[in-house]
């Protein structure tokens, strides 16, 4: 049965991923000039230096669209290059962490348990105490979307500057990747397309490998020990346990 829950859920985030692969690789096949380098930089150039900040403009209403970050990183690499776009798709993935946890923290923790269900204590339990390392290997997880692993992160009152910096460092592998992967598609280089696309898989694997602990964690919604003591009221008559879990003298 996890065997079958975990299969699904890697179909669940491969989906949109390859989806976004396979209709840029087939739109390549079928329309050359629609997927070319040059022709995006023609049809660009009405924008003039405003491309790039249209682009990261983009990036930064992307969580409202809810259409996934790799495609719009393949994009940049189409039209900026492998440099450009990877530095342009990381500005935007910055802007776009500094909204999301500015609606989480206005929004408070109510629409996140909403999402998380059962899971947000020990999600919320995570972000507090390890923001850094949470926020990196919610990221380098695919199995977890890491728009909703930030919010969850800023609701429950994790700082701001590890949370990002971890959601960053845990983006930049598979941006500049899926960047090249677009750049090189844009300029026909079969062999940087395929070692970009190749490179992906294994990030994807290394990255569910690496974050299985905290993903586990998070499913298992165990609640911490100091969550498992009872109070017993003062009226009931009864000593108040200690903190070494021995019984009181009576």
């Amino acid at each position: 049965m996890a065997r079958v829950q975990g299969l699904k859920g890697w179909l669940r985030v491969l989906a949109p991923v390859g989806a976004s692969i396979g209709g840029l690789v087939l739109l390549r096949l079928l329309g050359p000039d629609v997927i070319d380098q040059q022709q995006l930089h023609a049809f660009l150039e009405p924008l003039g230096q405003a491309a790039p900040f249209a682009y990261i403009l983009a990036l930064l209403l992307r969580p409202v669209t809810l259409l996934p970050g790799t495609l719009f990183a393949a994009v940049g690499g189409m039209v900026f290059g492998t440099l450009m776009g990877t530095i342009y798709a990381m500005i935007g993935s910055f802007l776009a962490a500094v909204l999301i946890f500015g609606l989480a923290r206005k929004l408070g923790v109510r629409p996140m348990k909403r999402l998380a269900g059962e899971h947000y204590p020990a999600l919320a339990r995570a972000a507090r105490k390890h923001d850094f390392q949470f926020t990196f290997l919610v990221t380098i997880n695919p199995l977890l979307p890491t728009d909703m692993m930030l919010a969850a992160a800023a609701a429950s009152g994790a700082r701001f500057w590890p949370s990002v910096s971890g959601m960053l460092l845990g983006t930049l592998p598979g941006t500049f990747l899926m960047v090249q992967f677009g750049s090189g598609l844009a300029q026909g280089r079969a062999v940087m397309t395929l070692v970009s696309a190749a490179g992906l898989l294994v990030s994807f694997v290394l990255g569910g490998f690496l974050g299985r602990r905290v993903y586990r964690e998070i499913n298992s919604g165990l609640p911490e020990p100091e969550e498992l003591s009872v109070e017993v009221p003062p009226s009931s008559g009864l000593p108040p346990p200690r903190k070494d879990g021995l019984p009181s003298p009576s």
